[in-house]
């Protein structure tokens, strides 16, 4: 089995928080199927449970503190799936994650829009991110 890389732990725990948004109920599910189709994801799946179930715990905090970094007249209801799901794993681990550092967050948050969202997000994104880490 290949190594799995904490940028590649980290791509798996955005998929399980993506599905949050549709499938809360069956995540058990969700994560036998991650490990069915990725078995990698096994070397990392404590962090990859943390992380997830750290967005469940704190999302209504981590949502707060998104929208207030949004422009004025946007809403974070009005956000792509998979937009929302980068900035809750981003902020949670900008907020909860001691061996992660803020600017690797956010630099890994930008990756993943880069490949799972529009052409305009990953800049969007960056600056949320870099506005929350601001506060932080």
């Amino acid at each position: 089995m290949k190594k799995q890389t904490r940028s590649e732990a980290r791509e798996a725990a955005f998929t399980q928080i993506f599905q949050l948004s549709s499938h809360r109920d069956e995540m058990d599910e969700a994560r036998m199927y991650m490990l069915d189709e990725k078995p990698e994801c096994e070397q990392n799946l404590g962090y990859i449970t943390e992380v997830t179930e750290g967005v469940i715990e704190h999302e209504q905090e981590i949502i707060d503190t998104i929208s207030r970094h949004l422009k004025e007249g946007w809403s974070f209801r009005r956000l792509s799936k998979a937009a929302k799901s980068i900035l809750k794993l981003a902020v949670y681990e900008m907020k909860y994650c001691d061996d992660v550092p803020p600017k690797v967050a956010i630099n890994e948050a930008v990756e993943l829009a880069k490949k799972y969202c529009d052409d305009k997000d990953p800049s969007f994104i960056n600056g949320i991110l870099g506005s929350v880490m601001s506060e932080l």
